[in-house]
């Protein structure tokens, strides 16, 4: 869980510093730091339940990325065949 926890930590991070970099850069006009961390805390809130309901669901953190990146893998440890004769 704490990986999850520290992808929230990450993604609400880069959220805060793209939303200095609009404010000084594109829109220059500065908002109350105190609706900054708001938002900044809505977005946190709202990744630490997404991504710990992924988790949760048996998901894990290189399935995540193979969605993100469309890489398609085989798991040998997952996949079983069965060679022998049939028993019946």
């Amino acid at each position: 869980m704490e990986k999850a926890f520290i992808l929230s930590l990450f993604i609400t991070g880069v959220f805060f510093v793209s939303k200095l970099i609009d404010m000084k850069y594109i829109s220059k006009e500065w908002k109350p730091i105190k609706t900054i961390i708001r938002e900044s805390l809505f977005v946190l809130v709202s990744s630490i339940i997404s991504v710990v309901t992924f988790f949760l669901t048996n998901g894990k953190m290189s399935d995540f990325f193979n969605i993100l990146t469309e890489n398609k893998t085989l798991k040998p440890s997952a996949t079983e065949v069965f060679t022998g004769e049939p028993g019946f």
